[in-house]
């Protein structure tokens, strides 16, 4: 699941439910990719929190999920809410990101070959996301 309303506490130990910038980040799973391929990445590879490129023989261009899936997948996300994932490569080819339809790229155009970003989906509207990658 991409994005769930959780309880969480504050510093007094108060429970409250989640809500934009606790920090919440926890229970990674990687979701190796061995495509050598231009694609598009799904809502179900994003849910795991971490996608890991390992066979990439060239630069690749990689599209985002339709805000729409996205949304669809976090029918709990209000708007301005974000959630986060990794993007990690292990191949000496860097992915470029190309935007699906009312998603809106933002920070770096590229995850730069043998390394990672963080990617943060926050939602600006009813129907459209903004992919920011950091």
């Amino acid at each position: 699941m991409l994005f769930k309303r959780v309880m969480a506490t504050d510093q007094a130990g108060l429970p409250q439910v989640s809500r934009q910038g606790a920090g919440i980040f926890a229970n990674i799973d990687v979701v190796e990719k061995t495509t050598d391929a231009n694609h598009t990445i799904t809502v179900a590879e994003m849910a795991g929190g971490c996608i890991y490129y390992s066979a990439l023989s060239a630069g690749r261009s990689v599209t985002t999920p339709t805000a729409a899936l996205i949304l669809a997948a976090c029918p709990d996300m209000d708007i301005g809410d974000s959630f986060a994932f990794i993007v990690s490569i292990q191949d000496a080819f860097a992915i470029t990101w190309v935007a699906g339809a009312n998603v809106t790229l933002r920070g770096r155009a590229t995850t730069p070959a043998s390394s990672q970003s963080i990617i943060v989906v926050k939602k600006t509207a009813a129907t459209t996301v903004d992919w920011i990658v950091l």
